[in-house]
């Protein structure tokens, strides 16, 4: 019978019907979010597993015991912010980067844009997530006299860009939407980022 220990207890929760990792930690996730707990690290056969989709389709049949980490959301968002503004220059990076390819046409830009999707989906789901947890208002939070809800619709139009760029084949325009407006328009969030870290500090955890 395969364990599972969660938080150094070993769980009760009922495996049945989960044939894969996968499967197994979606079922547990929407158990632990009832609870308001958040998965935060995974280890199996006594290895932390640093990529979860990398690992997602492994059979429970085939892997050791479970061993899974959980925080409360407030203390996930805390961890976000925290490494907020690292993740966002590392994004910018990749950003130019991925631009420098689609300007020289390189069979290689189609993958580091893809990998540029995966990051910036990521950090909206990042400031999304901080904005429920922290019960922000974004209309009412403001950075140089501006609301944060205005740089996120600066952002949603940036994207919308980039979509209508690469439905006309564009890749000259894509390249120069990803490095001077995009790359640059993160560095306003590096700055929300500091927002952030103040209003957690002034809510009880």
């Amino acid at each position: 019978m395969q364990s599972c220990v969660i938080d150094g207890k070993i769980s009760d929760f009922n495996l049945s019907g989960a044939d894969s990792l996968a499967s197994m930690l979606n079922s547990l996730n929407g158990d632990l979010v009832k609870n308001g707990r958040f998965i935060a690290s995974l280890r199996v056969n006594g290895r932390e597993v640093a990529d979860i989709d990398q690992e997602s389709n492994q059979r429970l049949e085939r892997i050791g015991p479970i061993e899974i980490t959980t925080e409360s959301p407030y203390r996930v968002a805390s961890n976000i912010i925290a490494e907020g503004v690292e993740f966002i220059e590392g994004l910018q990076d990749y950003l130019v980067r991925t631009a420098g390819h689609y300007s020289s046409g390189d069979e290689c830009a189609g993958r580091y844009f893809n990998e540029s999707v995966q990051g910036l989906q990521w950090f909206v789901q990042m400031i999304g997530f901080i904005e429920q947890t922290l019960q922000l208002d974004y209309d009412q939070l403001l950075l140089d006299g501006r609301p944060v809800a205005e740089y996120v619709r600066s952002l949603n139009s940036i994207f919308l860009e980039i979509v209508n760029s690469q439905e006309n084949f564009d890749p000259v325009l894509l390249a120069d939407i990803l490095e001077y407006d995009l790359a640059p328009h993160l560095e306003e969030w590096k700055a929300i980022f500091t927002l952030f870290e103040g209003e957690l500090a002034a809510k009880p955890c």
